[in-house]
């Protein structure tokens, strides 16, 4: 867990802080930027860090894995908020930690109450128009613009109904999303004569849970679907009007 923190920690100051850790430590409102999409990934990333954690200490024997995971999961991803409370144009937010916090407690209580997740928050990401007008700060190519292009980024919760009728193999997912954005505030944004909006989604996905418990072999291939969110279907609700897509990544 400390290795694959240490590159995770070394892979984001490459792709992300590069050439920009130069002032003194300091704290940033960061709330206003990117219609929050920034703040629903630290939840993300939270809870996957915190599963992962409680899965590797209970493996290892320890009786207070969920505890002893959560709040280690919770210490691995805000410790990033030191890379960027050194960094020029960021800042320390506690509003990234707090959108942590909620990510580490979606995990603690679903685990806590129910003994398994029931709700998943997944990711999905499709290529856009704007990075090629801010590669700088959206990325350029692949990698670097699933980390930082919010364009393209969308935000599920993944969730498979209990009910005789429903399939088993299916999850209903509701996800938000935003486009129109080459910097964070919306003012910038139309200043450039953008017009930045947030979206709502409407979809369905595979559920984790009805590959999980067939084979070990098929647990570990399948463990992506506990993050990455299928493309399929969807509807999209916003400013805009409603919208139908055949296939949404």
């Amino acid at each position: 867990m400390l290795l694959l923190y240490l590159v995770l920690v070394v892979a984001l100051a490459k792709a992300w802080y590069a050439d920009q850790m130069v002032q003194p430590f300091h704290f940033f409102n960061d709330l206003p930027e990117w219609k929050q999409l920034d703040k629903f990934a630290h939840a993300l990333w939270a809870f996957h860090v915190c599963a992962m954690a409680g899965r590797l200490l209970r493996w290892g024997g320890l009786k207070r894995y969920l505890e002893v995971g959560t709040i280690a999961g919770f210490i691995i991803v805000s410790s990033i908020e030191i890379l960027d409370g050194f960094s020029v144009g960021y800042g320390a937010s506690v509003f990234d930690l707090l959108a942590n916090a909620i990510g580490a407690t979606l995990f603690f209580l679903q685990t806590k109450l129910w003994s398994r997740i029931k709700i998943f928050p997944k990711f999905s990401f499709h290529f856009t128009s704007f990075a090629v007008l801010r590669p700088s700060l959206l990325g350029d190519g692949f990698f670097q613009e699933i980390l930082k292009d919010y364009n393209g980024q969308t935000f599920w919760y993944s969730w498979s109904p209990q009910k005789k009728w429903w399939p088993s193999f299916l999850s209903v997912a509701i996800g938000i999303g935003a486009e129109g954005m080459i910097y964070g505030r919306d003012a910038q944004n139309e200043a450039q004569d953008l017009s930045p909006y947030r979206k709502i989604l409407f979809s369905v996905d595979l559920n984790p849970h009805y590959f999980h418990y067939s084979s070990k072999w098929l647990r570990v291939i399948t463990y992506p679907l506990t993050i990455v969110k299928c493309p399929a279907p969807a509807i999209e609700i916003s400013a805009n009007g409603l919208r139908f897509y055949w296939l949404y990544f």
